[in-house]
C-alpha cells in the first residue's frame, strides 16, 4: 500500500557535508526541508573507536563505508560512441553510504586548495616551461582564484568548526602552521587537535630536521625545500 507523506518544500537526498549545508541554507530561507538518508547510522563510539577502527580487512579491503558495486552501480563510457557499461569494481571514485557519507570515510578532514592549485596550468608552465605540460593533458586553470574563494573557505571552516593552526595569516608567517598555504584572513575557528605519539616522533625526528628554520621567509623555505629535493634526487 502506498503511503503518502506530508508535502514539504524541499527534499535533500544525502545528508553529508554538502547536503547538510544545503539543507541549512534552505531552512534559513524559511523553507521546510526533509533530509533523506539510507544505510546505518554510524556513530564514533560504536563504529570508529580502537581497536575496531584499525580493521583493514573491513574498511580497506571490503570497503565497508562505500556503496557495494555488486548491488548497485553507476555506468561509464569514455566517449559518446561507446556503450555505457557498469562499474563493477570501485577505484578512485568511492561513493560513500550510510549516515555521514563522504564526511565519514574522509575522516572529517577538509583542506583548502593551494593558490597554485587554482591556476595549475599557468603555474606549471611558468615554473617548468611550456613543454612541461603534455599536449594530451587536459589540466586547466580554475575560473576563480584563491583570493576570490578565500572568504568562502573561511566561512566553511567556521560553519563546520574546522581545527588547525594557520601558517600564513594575512601574509605573515606563523610558527607551527603550514607556511606554504595561501594567506588566511582569520585563524582557524578551533585550535589544533592533540598530536599523537606517531605525529610527535615524525615531527621531532623527521620534518623539523629537514625543513629550514621557521624564522626564514616563505621564499627562503621554498628554496631550502627544493635544495633538499635535488639532493635526494642526486642520491637516487
Amino acid at each position: 500500500m502506498t503511503i503518502r507523506l506530508k508535502e514539504t518544500d524541499a527534499a535533500v537526498i544525502g545528508i553529508g557535508w554538502t547536503g547538510s549545508i544545503v539543507a541549512r541554507e534552505l531552512t534559513k530561507a524559511g523553507l521546510n526541508v526533509v533530509g533523506l538518508e539510507r544505510g546505518s547510522k554510524r556513530m564514533p563510539r560504536e563504529n570508529f573507536t580502537l581497536p575496531s577502527v584499525r580493521d583493514d580487512l573491513k574498511y580497506a579491503v571490503r570497503q565497508e563505508l562505500f556503496q557495494d558495486a555488486q548491488l548497485e552501480t553507476v555506468s561509464l563510457r569514455h566517449s559518446p560512441a561507446d556503450t555505457a557499461l557498469p562499474i563493477r569494481r570501485l577505484g578512485s571514485f568511492l561513493p560513500g553510504t550510510d549516515l555521514g557519507g563522504a564526511g565519514a570515510h574522509w575522516n572529517g578532514m577538509t583542506w583548502r586548495l593551494l593558490p597554485s592549485d587554482h591556476n595549475l596550468r599557468t603555474h606549471l608552465t611558468e615554473r617548468y616551461g611550456r613543454d612541461a605540460v603534455p599536449a594530451e593533458m587536459t589540466i586547466e586553470d580554475f575560473p576563480v582564484s584563491y583570493d576570490e574563494l578565500e572568504p568562502y573557505y573561511d566561512k566553511f571552516e567556521k560553519l563546520c568548526g574546522v581545527s588547525g593552526k594557520a601558517g600564513n595569516l594575512g601574509g605573515q608567517i606563523i610558527n607551527g602552521g603550514n607556511v606554504f598555504e595561501g594567506p588566511r584572513q582569520n585563524e582557524y575557528p578551533n585550535p589544533p587537535l592533540t598530536r599523537s605519539m606517531a605525529g610527535e616522533i615524525m615531527t621531532q625526528r623527521g620534518a623539523q630536521s629537514w625543513l629550514p628554520s621557521v624564522s626564514g621567509t616563505i621564499k627562503q623555505r621554498q628554496q631550502g625545500l627544493h635544495q633538499l629535493r635535488r639532493a635526494d634526487a642526486r642520491r637516487l
